[in-house]
């Protein structure tokens, strides 16, 4: 049997010309020093504003390369957009969009043995998009799922809040007709130990079918007012694998910020979508 430490990071909301959460990124590379994780998956939200400056993206997958470690990473909405449905919809994910993603970072899903492990990265924004690609995800998924391994799966959206089977749609979550298709793949195949998300910047862990789902607490901000049941923090993720077994502990690396985006304006859903388009503020 195998050990291995593996951190999850999550919505790291980075931007070279908008540098809003650096610092705390800069306190995430020293903590990885300490740490000396064998892998480190990024689970979504890499860029400060991706969907309409993919610049923002190619920057964080340059601060990515000074953490020290082999990494992984999955888009978020901030990355690539929202997956449209009825309601308020800031940057739909989009063909164009999806392309330039991948043009930057090479794929938008990953998958890797580690020990004893395969560990799996999906793109969450395709879940309910109706792009072709999201039907090539979902068949890729299937095959890559077919492993003696036990396995982990990573991706930027919960897969529910509370109930598997609410029927309500929001952008929390995996939308219900997704989610169903995805929790039939993970019924499918009982090596799926974990299920690894972030998107809510909120740390909670859950159990269904004997699979643990764990909502990771972003390094850039946490929501106060979130409401979503996890802890609101700021942090990341360390899952210790040993053998077949594992365990989550969740850290925060020192002199990090406890930013709350509950005090960015009062826009809808808040002010964060007016302040990232708006120039940095320069010192003269």
């Amino acid at each position: 049997m195998t050990k291995f430490t593996l951190v999850q990071l999550t919505d790291t909301h980075l931007s070279g010309s908008r540098p809003f959460f650096q610092f705390n990124f800069e306190m995430v590379i020293e903590a990885m020093a300490d740490i000396a994780p064998d892998h480190i998956v990024i689970t979504g939200d890499l860029a400060l504003n991706g969907p309409d400056d993919i610049a923002d993206v190619a920057f964080a997958a340059r601060q990515f390369d000074r953490l020290g470690a082999p990494w992984s990473a999955v888009p978020g909405n901030h990355d690539l957009g929202l997956v449209p449905f009825q309601g308020g919809l800031h940057q739909p994910i989009t063909p164009e969009r999806l392309a330039a993603y991948v043009d930057v970072m090479g794929s938008d899903r990953f998958v890797h043995e580690i020990g004893d492990w395969r560990l799996i990265g999906i793109n969450s924004q395709l879940l309910g998009s109706g792009l072709p690609a999201e039907a090539e995800q979902h068949d890729w998924l299937a095959a890559t799922l077919a492993t003696d391994r036990p396995t982990a799966l990573f991706l930027h959206y919960p897969v529910y809040l509370d109930d598997p089977a609410d029927p309500a749609r929001s952008h929390a979550v995996v939308l219900p007709d997704a989610r169903a298709a995805l929790l039939a793949l993970i019924d499918a195949h009982p090596n799926v130990r974990l299920v690894a998300s972030g998107h809510l910047h909120e740390d909670r862990r859950a159990q269904r079918n004997g699979v643990v789902y764990q909502w990771a607490p972003a390094t850039s901000f946490m929501t106060s007012g979130g409401g979503h049941g996890g802890t609101a923090c700021v942090g990341f993720l360390v899952h210790q694998f040993d053998g077949t077994a594992f365990t989550t502990q969740r850290h925060s690396a020192r002199w990090m910020i406890a930013h709350d985006i509950a005090s960015w304006g009062n826009t809808e859903p808040h002010g964060y979508y007016e302040i990232v388009k708006r120039p940095y503020p320069q010192a003269v």
